[in-house]
C-alpha cells in the first residue's frame, strides 16, 4: 500500500474511533433528554390528577352538606307535620317532604359517583407516582452512565488527537485537504478500498479497467470518478486482481 495512503487510512481509523465515542455520548444524551421530557410529562399529569382529586373532594363535601341540609329540612317538616290540623296543609308538607327526600336521594347518588371517581383518581395517582419513581431512577442511571462515558472519552481523546496530528504531519497537504473535504461532504468512508471486481466500496460503481490497473500499482493517489472518495487496494488483494483488471480491459476493447 502507498505510504501516504496508509497514513490517511490511519487518520480515518482515528476519526472513526473519535466519532464512535461522540455518537455514544450523543445517544446517551438524547436518551437523558427523552427521560427528562417523559418525567416532566408524568409530573404534569400527576399535578392534573391531584387538581382533579381536589375538585372531586370539593364536590363530595358539597354533596355532604346538601344531604345534611335535606335531612334537617325533612326532620323539621315532619315535626311541623304533627302540629298541622287541615288536610290541605298536611298534603302540602307531605309533598315537600317527598321532594326533599328525592333531592336527598339525588345528592346521595351524586356523592356515590364522586366517591367512585375519587377511588379511580387515587388509583391513577398511585400508578403514576410509581412511574415517576422508576423514571427518576432510570434518569439517575443514565446521568451516571453519561458522566462515566464523558470521562472515558476525555481520557482517550487527547491521545487520539495527538496521534492524529503526528500522522497528519506525514501526509502531503493536498492529500489531507482532499481527505478532509471528502469526509465533510460524504462522511465515512472518505477513503475506500476497491473490490477485486474493480468496484469502489464507497459507491459500488465500477472503475474503468485502466484506472483500476493503475491503482493496483499502489503508486498513485486516486479518487473515485463517481463519489470522489480516495481509493486504495487492500494489501490482501491477490495478484489475480491485476489479471482481472487486464482481462476486463481487453474485453472492454473487444466491445469497442
Amino acid at each position: 500500500m502507498n505510504e501516504q495512503i496508509s497514513f490517511i487510512v490511519e487518520i480515518q481509523n482515528i476519526d472513526m474511533e473519535l466519532l464512535k465515542f461522540e455518537e455514544l455520548l450523543k445517544k446517551t444524551f438524547n436518551e437523558i433528554e427523552d427521560s427528562q421530557n417523559n418525567l416532566k410529562s408524568k409530573e404534569l399529569e400527576l399535578e392534573r390528577l391531584k387538581e382533579e382529586l381536589r375538585e372531586v373532594n370539593k364536590k363530595i363535601g358539597c354533596s355532604e352538606l346538601d344531604i345534611k341540609s335535606y335531612e334537617d329540612k325533612i326532620i323539621k317538616m315532619k315535626d311541623t307535620q304533627k302540629l298541622i290540623k287541615t288536610n290541605k296543609e298536611y298534603n302540602a308538607i307531605q309533598k315537600s317532604i317527598k321532594d326533599n327526600e328525592a333531592l336527598k336521594k339525588k345528592s346521595e347518588d351524586e356523592q356515590l359517583a364522586y366517591m367512585e371517581d375519587k377511588e379511580t383518581i387515587n388509583g391513577k395517582i398511585t400508578l403514576i407516582q410509581k412511574e415517576i419513581q422508576e423514571l427518576a431512577y432510570e434518569l439517575s442511571v443514565k446521568n451516571a452512565e453519561y458522566k462515566k462515558n464523558e470521562r472515558e472519552f476525555e481520557a482517550v481523546k487527547k491521545d487520539f488527537l495527538d496521534k492524529r496530528e503526528f500522522t497528519k504531519n506525514k501526509i502531503k497537504k493536498d492529500y489531507i485537504d482532499i481527505y478532509e473535504a471528502v469526509k465533510k461532504n460524504k462522511g465515512f468512508p472518505a477513503i475506500a478500498t476497491v473490490m477485486q471486481s474493480g468496484a469502489c466500496t464507497g459507491c459500488y460503481r465500477m472503475l474503468p479497467p485502466q484506472q483500476f490497473n493503475e491503482l493496483i500499482s499502489e503508486n498513485v493517489f486516486m479518487q473515485c470518478p463517481v463519489c470522489s472518495r480516495i481509493l486504495y487496494i487492500d494489501t490482501t488483494l491477490s495478484a489475480s486482481a491485476s489479471s482481472a483488471g487486464k482481462v476486463s480491459e481487453k474485453l472492454n476493447k473487444n466491445k469497442i
